[in-house]
């Protein structure tokens, strides 16, 4: 009998331990979030279905995009010219256009489907996010980039942030405490699951070296902008004030939403808008024509110039990616070594946006697999530069 007494004691004894860990798993990130880690997993692409969030209509004038869809690009595939279409397969894509001077001259969806089919695009959603702050401050609803992020968060005076502008944020440079990783008790997956996003963000700290430290992703500095939008815009929401600047005129026709923390609460700024992959790269051709969208100015020309002028240099950006085209960073976009910029998101969700060739593409998928910069530069490779 003493080995049933054994195991009851081992069995009990790992519920104890089972019981403290989600006890200060809960403390560390909320019960809210340790349930919905628990219930949902890692996110996905279609967590806009799964949380609650703000819904996102077509806009009221619809523009389709001309269609000019000829035979899909090759790629070189290992000294092999491979048609497009095979590597999408191959690599978890779900949807892929290409634009070129305003029309679609590609399209590819999976099986089952479409290119109007809204997914998340996670960290594109900083892009689009930097837009709004560009609009807002356009609108004088924000000051500028160098007020300091505490004349519309004052509960983070005190916490480091007293010298941190909107700038600063924009260019992930606020030196915030904040870590990237998937470290279950950590802040990232805890802003990506809390139902009390406001606390969480107001609860960041920022470190006095931050100058020396050169750039170090973090999406809270985002978050940052999306507490600050939230303040500025009330009574309207995020969403609304992104229906209104950019969906309705840019002539969106697919919808979205845009999750929230709860049911009628704060939007994740940084990871979790759902779009289409036809309404997405109407974001890039606004790049493209320099923010004006049929005849009207969304955005203006001097935001986007800004936006794309790298912020970091040689001396600021990082080793890690000495290998890659990622040559600097701007208001929440990449900026590639060739002269083109890059909005993208977990799992190879990419707004590619080559402005001298007039070329947008778009990605989007399960995975992220690999060599995509690549392929989408030997892809955009084959329009020629726009002259003037």
């Amino acid at each position: 009998m003493r080995w049933r007494r054994w195991t009851l004691i081992s069995l009990g004894s790992i519920l104890l331990i089972g019981a403290i860990l989600l006890a200060f798993w809960s403390i560390a990130i909320g019960p809210v979030a340790v349930w919905r880690v628990l219930t949902h997993g890692t996110t996905t692409v279609w967590d806009h279905l799964e949380y609650p969030g703000h819904e996102l209509r077509a806009s009221g004038s619809p523009r389709p995009w001309p269609d000019h869809r000829g035979d899909p690009p090759m790629v070189s595939v290992d000294g092999d010219q491979t048609p497009l279409p095979e590597i999408l397969a191959d690599r978890d894509s779900l949807a892929f256009l290409v634009v070129h001077d305003g029309a679609v001259e590609y399209s590819w969806a999976a099986e089952g489907h479409a290119v109007s089919t809204p997914t998340m695009v996670f960290s594109v959603t900083k892009s689009v996010t930097s837009l709004m702050v560009g609009a807002a401050i356009e609108d004088g609803l924000i000051g500028s980039v160098d007020d300091p992020i505490t004349r519309y968060l004052p509960e983070l005076s005190g916490r480091g942030f007293d010298s941190v502008t909107i700038g600063d944020a924009l260019h992930m440079d606020t030196g915030s405490t904040y870590v990237e990783d998937d470290n279950p008790f950590g802040i990232h997956v805890e802003f990506n699951y809390t139902d009390h996003l406001e606390d969480s963000i107001l609860g960041l700290r920022a470190r006095a070296d931050r100058r020396a430290k050169g750039f170090i992703y973090k999406s809270g500095d985002n978050a940052l902008l999306g507490l600050v939008l939230e303040r500025v815009l009330a009574p309207e929401t995020i969403s609304d004030f992104l229906q209104r600047r950019f969906l309705d005129p840019l002539g969106t026709e697919d919808g979205g939403v845009w999750s929230t923390d709860r049911e009628g609460g704060l939007e994740r700024t940084w990871c979790c808008l759902a779009l289409s992959a036809r309404d997405l790269a109407k974001f890039g051709q606004l790049v493209i024509d320099g923010g004006m969208s049929d005849g009207t100015e969304v955005i203006s020309r001097e935001w986007l110039d800004a936006s794309f002028t790298p912020h970091y240099g040689p001396d600021g950006w990082p080793a890690d990616y000495t290998d890659t085209s990622l040559n600097d960073y701007g208001y929440q976009w990449w900026l590639l070594d060739d002269g083109s910029v890059l909005a993208l998101g977990k799992n190879g969700q990419y707004l590619y946006i080559d402005t001298a060739r007039r070329v947008v593409l778009v990605r989007t998928g399960t995975s992220q697999g690999s060599g995509w910069l690549g392929i989408l530069r030997e892809v955009a490779e084959q329009y020629p530069i726009v002259e003037g």
